[in-house]
Order: structure tokens, then C-alpha cells, then sequence
């Protein structure tokens, strides 16, 4: 539907102003979410604030059919502390942080503009901590997801040890669709974090060709199919869950 969308207007980019506008906004955040994220007093106290943050960011969604968001400012504050008041429905931190710890880097599968500098926020807690991220960007363009240009733009090499593609604009990681150079990586990575609703679709689906190691799932629950994926949640719900 999307590609249809693109040939008909031929509009290379349809979501490029919503993009842009995203990450215009959380950048200009940045500096009041920093300060929260800090208000933790030890690594895992702002890893956790710092994951909240990245819900919260997971809400910039634009292809998700019922989903609304509004960009405003003190409308995103407010997520934010609604988020940090109903807390992680799944909440295997203790996990993250034990693999985190044992192999001192992660492969980071980011999902749409503007999440992404609430990702950075994550990556920068875990720069501080001696643990290298590669993020992970489409390879091209599909609804609001992030790409290249959209990392380069949010300056995601500040805190990401490096910043590669799917060599695709598939939603999620389709196997069939994305770079097999990329796929045969992303096999042998020991730690995996990847963000988001079409992430969890396309690696659930995985699972059953393939054993991708130690896989983190970060996401708000925005629809009634992926609460089926994810048992005892409901759509709503914040989720850190080991998965595989």
C-alpha cells in the first residue's frame, strides 16, 4: 500500500515533514528529559528512566491504524510521566542488564523518527557505561520510520559506536526483503534490543527459522494483534521482555 501510495503521487517520501517535525521536537526535549533520566541515582535507575523515555518516543507512530499522537511539547512531558507512573507491565531489566554487562555491546533496532533521540538518550547511559551500540536504521523510506538521514539528523553517531542499514524498506526485519550481508550480522550479534510493534511481528516470526540470541523487545502496546504476541498484556501496556 505504501509503495502504491508513492507511485501514484510520486511523492518519493510521503511522511518527510512528519519526520522531520518529530525529531524537531524531541531534540528540543532533549535537555528536559536528560535531567529526568538523571534523576536515577545508579546505572539501572536511569537505564530504566531512560527505557520509559524510549516508550514514550514509541508513541511517535504514524502507521499504526487507530494510533493518534499529538506532537505538542507538554503533551509528550505528559506521556512521559503517565508512563513512568503505570511503570512496565513486563519488566525484565535485571536481564538486560546482566547480558548487558557479560557482552559489553548491543545491536540497537530502531523504529521511527523522533523515538530515536529518545533511543540515543538510552545509548548515551549506555556510552557512559563502557557498552557499544550499533543502531540500526531502515534503508529506505516506509510511513515514519527512521532512516539514515533521520540519524544523521538527530547526530545518533554521538552515542552509537556505529549506525548501519537493513539495506530495505521493509517493516520490521523481513529476512526475505532485507540485505542478507546485514541478516548474516545480525545472526551472529550476541545481544540484541530492537524496538516496536512491526520488530516484534517480524522477529516472533523468525524465531521459527532461526535462533537470533539474546532478544529485548522494547515497546508500547498500540494494538490489539500485538497484545496477542505478548502474553498477559494489553493494548496499552509498556513492555521490556526478554524474548528469545
Amino acid at each position: 500500500m505504501y509503495e502504491s501510495i508513492k507511485n501514484i503521487t510520486r511523492i518519493i517520501e510521503p511522511y518527510k515533514n512528519i519526520k522531520e517535525l518529530s525529531n524537531k521536537t524531541i531534540l528540543n526535549l532533549e535537555d528536559f528529559f536528560w535531567k529526568e533520566i538523571n534523576k536515577g541515582n545508579t546505572f539501572k535507575e536511569k537505564l530504566y528512566f531512560a527505557i520509559l523515555g524510549s516508550i514514550t518516543g514509541n508513541l511517535i507512530d504514524f502507521g499504526t491504524a487507530g494510533h493518534q499522537i499529538n506532537l505538542e511539547p507538554e503533551n509528550i512531558k505528559q506521556k512521559f510521566h503517565q508512563i513512568k507512573t503505570h511503570g512496565l507491565k513486563i519488566n525484565q531489566i535485571d536481564k538486560l542488564i546482566e547480558k548487558l554487562q557479560k557482552y559489553k555491546k548491543v545491536c540497537y533496532i530502531l523504529d521511527n523518527a523522533g523515538e530515536i533521540v529518545f533511543d540515543k538518550m538510552v545509548m548515551r547511559i549506555l556510552k557512559e557505561s563502557g557498552i557499544k551500540s550499533t543502531a540500526i536504521v531502515k534503508g529506505g523510506s516506509i510511513t515514519n520510520d527512521a532512516t539514515l538521514d533521520d540519524a544523521n539528523m538527530v547526530k545518533l553517531e554521538e552515542f552509537a559506536e556505529k549506525i548501519i542499514t537493513t539495506g530495505s524498506n521493509s517493516y520490521g526485519i523481513d529476512p526475505e526483503l532485507v540485505e542478507q550481508k546485514f541478516f548474516q550480522w545480525l545472526i551472529n550479534e550476541p545481544l540484541i534490543i530492537a524496538k516496536g510493534q512491526a520488530n516484534l511481528e517480524t522477529l516472533m516470526s523468525l524465531f521459527e527459522k532461526i535462533k537470533l540470541k539474546n532478544v529485548f523487545l522494547i515497546l508500547r502496546v498500540k494494538c490489539d494483534v500485538c497484545a496477542r504476541l505478548i502474553e498477559n498484556v494489553n493494548k496499552g501496556d509498556n513492555v521490556l521482555e526478554y524474548i528469545h
